[in-house]
């Protein structure tokens, strides 16, 4: 017990190749384009509307402002919509589907996401 044991105690090294720090040293990380981009949007509820994560809504254009409906009443207000967003839903018969995919329960503020 003396001296071999102190070395056949101690951790051994083991040589390994970091992956990911060739991915992003290639030459083309930053030329890279998205395949999709995403059609998440801020939406805030309106009056006392009582909503949640997996609703589905029929958003349209009303007064330059995309409002989702749940029947007839409307429930929700589409915050900052972009250029694409509200020319798509203007060449698809003023009405789109808007689900409810997160929530922040501090700011009461809802992800919408358009399909």
């Amino acid at each position: 017990m003396g001296a071999d044991f102190k070395e056949k105690t101690k951790k051994t090294f083991e040589k390994c190749w970091d992956k990911a720090a060739v991915e992003a040293n290639t030459p083309d990380l930053f030329s890279r384009t998205p395949d999709h981009a995403a059609s998440r949007y801020e939406a805030e509820a309106l009056g006392d509307a009582n909503l949640a994560v997996g609703d589905t809504f029929a958003v349209r254009m009303e007064d330059g402002k995309l409002i989702g409906r749940r029947g007839i009443s409307p429930v929700l207000q589409v915050c900052c919509p972009s250029h694409a967003l509200v020319q798509s839903v203007t060449q698809g018969g003023n009405i789109a589907r808007a689900d409810i995919v997160a929530v922040d329960p501090i700011s009461g503020v809802f992800e919408v996401s358009f399909s």
